[in-house]
């Protein structure tokens, strides 16, 4: 587990909580960071299996960044598919 996601945990539950997400769902998504942001992304087991030659993109399902004013949450097409309650 990314250690941002460790350190924003309670603020990722908060947030999960409020928009009735998931945060079991959120802990066990992939996950890939930067110095101020986080994303969290589906992986599918079924998919990708000729490695470079299959170009199948993880669904962003949840982008949290790091601002002056706290955490900002942003969601997409894919937050309720995959982090639905």
């Amino acid at each position: 587990m990314c250690k941002l996601f460790e350190d924003w945990s309670d603020e990722i539950k908060a947030y999960c909580l409020t928009h009735n997400l998931s945060f079991e769902k959120a802990k066990k998504l992939s996950q890939c960071w930067g110095a101020n942001f986080l994303a969290l992304q589906y992986y599918d087991s079924e998919k990708g299996k000729a490695g470079l030659l299959d170009e199948t993109p993880m669904p962003l399902v949840l982008l949290i960044t790091q601002t002056a004013d706290g955490l900002q949450f942003e969601e997409t097409e894919h937050t309720r598919t995959y982090l639905a309650s």
